[in-house]
């Protein structure tokens, strides 16, 4: 059985292509489509706008969800249900969580998300509209984590 062509499904808007961090989340995103078919029901799931943005390098972007279809904008376009600030490599490290093998969340026994929550207690990394939106940004976690 052939996969799906997940990259006919994650689209740039005009000005985000010629953006690096777009260009890395959504690369990073399709290879874990391709790559791990058990991402795939979160992908189809996920609704609504994320926005992150790499303080360090002044860049941010929005991820557009409408089931099984990505829309990836340069900047934050309209109202994100959920941002996220923090430094370009913690960004990068984000996708380094480490994930339980029973329900596919978070490991809290794991280095990065003990690193991750250490530099949200102290500022370094800030998620607006988590509380709002948590099965949001659980199913982005999942989608973006390479484990």
């Amino acid at each position: 059985m052939n996969s799906p062509d997940y990259a006919s499904r994650i689209v740039f808007a005009p000005d985000a292509e010629q953006n690096g961090l777009a260009n890395m989340v959504a690369g990073l995103i399709l290879q874990n489509l391709h790559d791990r078919p058990d991402k795939r029901a979160d992908f189809a799931r996920l609704r609504g706008r994320i926005s992150i943005v790499a303080e360090d390098a002044g860049v941010a972007i929005t991820l557009e969800f409408s089931g099984d279809m990505l829309t990836v904008h340069a900047g934050i376009a309209g109202i994100p249900d959920v941002t996220v600030r923090a430094q370009s490599d913690d960004i990068v490290q984000m996708s380094l969580l480490e994930l339980t093998r029973r329900f596919a969340l978070p490991d809290p026994r794991g280095a990065t998300l003990r690193e991750i929550a250490k530099k949200s207690r102290t500022g370094q990394v800030r998620v607006f509209g988590a509380l709002l939106h948590v099965p949001m940004l659980l199913r982005l976690t999942r989608l973006m984590s390479v484990h």
